[in-house]
């Protein structure tokens, strides 16, 4: 196991590397890295396979795929997926009880498991999104929460400022994500956005991924859960079964939740 983890961290290295740089070197990672050529080789030949590089000459350059991973608007987000959100979403719900501090990022599947919180009597909501705290406005017995920060329009959320966020520790969380991979981790598109996530999910007893089965094995710039992070899953019936059952054998809960 520890040597399957130092793969996993390996891996991720490189792929931060060449999110930097643009390209590495089977010469430079082997030194940086302190393992030989061989071993390099086979990690950018797998990472290849996982369709997160292409290999070059002497190194590796990123998949076309990766180059320009587009940002999306919040209300655009909202519209797609619906369902596999709303029952993701009324699955994550029940895990939450009375009395409960939650976690909410600015994600819309957090959006959409917020209005199944209104139900409780008492709950104190710590969230990053404008569009959540918004919601609960008419909800005067659950206690909402908001970091300071600068407004990111496109997610509608206050980022820039993790120190912000209240010293709680959370009961449970719910995160979000551009993409998940066994490589990675879970990843998301803005740094900002992620520093929020990553200061949230060290301060949950209970970090929840909350994502449809198109996140699975999507790779965004980010990682703001490792993959040896990655406790509990709640995602959708078309989510890849080889992936899902991986992640399972590394020690992770995957419940999908279905339609």
């Amino acid at each position: 196991m520890r040597e399957s983890l130092f793969v996993e961290e390996r891996r991720r290295l490189i792929l931060d590397n060449l999110r930097q740089d643009g390209r590495v070197s089977v010469k430079d990672l082997s030194q940086r890295l302190r393992v030989s050529a061989v071993t390099i080789r086979q990690d950018l030949r797998a990472l290849e396979d996982d369709g997160l590089l292409e290999r070059t000459y002497g190194g590796a350059v990123p998949h076309e795929s990766q180059i320009n991973l587009p940002e999306l608007s919040f209300q655009s987000r909202m519209r797609k997926r619906r369902k596999d959100k709303e029952v993701i979403a009324e699955r994550a719900a029940k895990l939450v009880q009375e009395g409960f501090s939650v976690a909410l990022d600015a994600s819309s599947t957090a959006y959409a498991a917020a209005e199944h919180l209104k139900q409780f009597k008492k709950l104190t909501i710590v969230t990053n999104s404008l569009v959540i705290a918004q919601g609960f406005l008419d909800t005067p017995q659950i206690q909402v929460i908001l970091p300071g920060g600068r407004m990111r329009r496109d997610s509608i959320s206050v980022v820039g400022f993790p120190q912000g966020l209240p010293n709680i520790n959370f009961n449970i969380g719910f995160f979000g994500a551009r993409g998940i991979s066994l490589t990675v981790g879970v990843t998301d598109i803005d740094a900002d956005e992620v520093a929020v996530k990553r200061a949230m999910f060290e301060r949950c007893v209970q970090p929840v991924v909350v994502i449809d089965g198109s996140k699975w094995g999507q790779v965004a710039p980010f990682t703001f859960i490792r993959p040896d992070e990655v406790r509990h899953v709640i995602t959708s019936s078309d989510a890849p079964t080889s992936e899902v059952e991986q992640m399972r054998m590394s020690g992770a809960l995957v419940e999908i939740a279905e339609l």
